[in-house]
């Protein structure tokens, strides 16, 4: 759980430590999906927590299926950037079961800026966490998940991460 470092309004040459407790390599990882309305253009972010896991193939999949999918009756316009864990079995098997329903675009190899999940990400770790230091590994987790729903129920801050992916939305 490495801490992400911002600047801070400590005195000059008085930079302040923060001690991190957390073992090496605990993490809290989070998958997400930021789904638009092509009728309202209406933001909805769905997100799993994972806590001390990594997310593989198999709960992007899951993920898929019972958030993503699940979130709407419509046809949805999957766009995803080049993953190992998107192009996995468990998702290729998850898209084929909603064929036709599920359409997949990839991003290009490397374009975050194309991608408006990258946008709640970037907010996440360098606002709303930046420069949080956890008890634990629980502490962390609770604050991500307060950090992205704050997100979720902010209809601006959702059409604000759809902006700033250059997209013709």
């Amino acid at each position: 759980m490495g801490s992400l470092r911002r600047t801070s309004l400590a005195p000059a040459g008085n930079t302040p430590l923060l001690r991190v407790r957390a073992k090496h390599r605990q993490k809290v990882s989070v998958v997400g999906a930021l789904l638009r309305s092509v009728r309202s253009g209406r933001g909805q972010l769905v997100h799993e927590t994972f806590v001390d896991r990594y997310v593989d193939d198999f709960f992007y999949a899951e993920f898929l299926q019972e958030r993503v999918m699940r979130a709407t009756r419509r046809p949805v316009l999957l766009v995803q950037d080049n993953a190992p864990l998107h192009r996995g079995p468990c998702t290729q098997e998850v898209i084929e079961d909603f064929y036709p329903r599920l359409t997949v675009y990839q991003f290009p190899a490397y374009a975050p800026e194309l991608n408006p999940m990258e946008q709640v990400w970037t907010w996440s770790k360098h606002h709303e966490l930046a420069n949080f230091v956890p008890e634990d590994l629980d502490q962390l987790a609770i604050a991500t998940e307060y950090a992205i729903e704050t997100a979720e129920h902010d209809q601006q801050r959702l059409q604000s991460f759809f902006a700033a992916a250059k997209l013709p939305w």
